[in-house]
């Protein structure tokens, strides 16, 4: 079946799309990305991932054009679910902006391309895995854009081949002064008592989606939360640790020879079972 995608506001078949050679996005990975869920005939957080998107298109001094609202963006997303047959079907939708073509390093153009793409997605769920460890190649630094998927995502990709050479189901990146930042693709908690960790964004890590409900919705479940810069060995003394993206909470089981109890994981799920 022919599929469509969003290019700078227009719907046109995927195979018409090109892009030269001197594009900015190939040459320097200058832009970012959204990846959203559509369930329940809703893209969920909407306003959350249009924040984050907008936000991070001024850290990258991409300019915001008129006609990029957040109502207008959203609409071409329904267009494109429409025009894709995917308006009864959970579908996982990618939003992706970066900067015009021109100049080297330095560009002369602070205007966006952008491109939505959509295909049939999988719907939120609780997944475990089984064997997780650390990263320790490239460590993550926080900066201005550090909070943003960036086109610009090496170490999640070297951590990707690290954890197929390790047979990981995921591993843990550290940041530049061994605090723990992220998983590979989704970001990382921790339950002690009635206490919910996570890394601060000052650790480098992304500020997911998810990870805003899970903060907004605990303490109206009896948690309280805490964010910070924390060394690895404070997982040894975690009642459970999981992590969360756009697909759900994955539950670990392992890190390490530290071996986690599933039922603590009962005190946890009342935050997210309408995720």
């Amino acid at each position: 079946m022919q599929m469509n995608v969003v290019l700078n506001g227009d719907v046109v078949p995927e195979e018409a799309v090109g892009l030269p050679l001197n594009d900015r996005a190939f040459q320097y990975g200058d832009g970012l990305f959204e990846t959203l869920r559509y369930q329940h005939h809703e893209v969920r957080f909407w306003a959350d991932h249009y924040d984050r998107l907008t936000r991070g298109m001024e850290a990258l001094s991409i300019r915001l054009p008129p006609q990029f609202t957040s109502d207008r963006l959203q609409s071409q997303v329904i267009e494109l679910l429409k025009a894709n047959h995917l308006l009864d079907q959970t579908s996982r939708i990618k939003l992706q902006v970066w900067r015009q073509t021109g100049g080297l390093y330095t560009p002369t153009s602070f205007q966006p391309h952008y491109l939505i793409t959509a295909r049939t997605g999988s719907a939120f769920a609780l997944s475990e895995k089984t064997i997780v460890g650390f990263f320790d190649a490239v460590r993550l630094s926080p900066s201005t854009v550090s909070a943003y998927k960036t086109l610009n995502a090496l170490p999640y990709v070297l951590a990707g081949i690290a954890k197929q050479q390790q047979q990981a189901d995921d591993l843990i990146l550290l940041d530049t002064h061994g605090h723990l930042a992220e998983c590979i693709a989704s970001n990382l908690f921790w339950l002690v008592g009635d206490v919910l960790f996570t890394p601060s964004p000052t650790s480098g890590c992304i500020e997911g989606i998810l990870r805003r409900q899970l903060i907004r919705r605990a303490p109206h479940h009896g948690l309280s939360v805490q964010e910070g810069l924390f060394l690895p060995e404070v997982l040894t003394r975690a009642d459970a640790v999981f992590c969360t993206n756009i697909s759900g909470i994955q539950w670990i089981r392992r890190i390490g020879e530290t071996v986690f109890d599933e039922t603590l994981m009962n005190r946890i799920r009342p935050v997210f079972a309408d995720l």
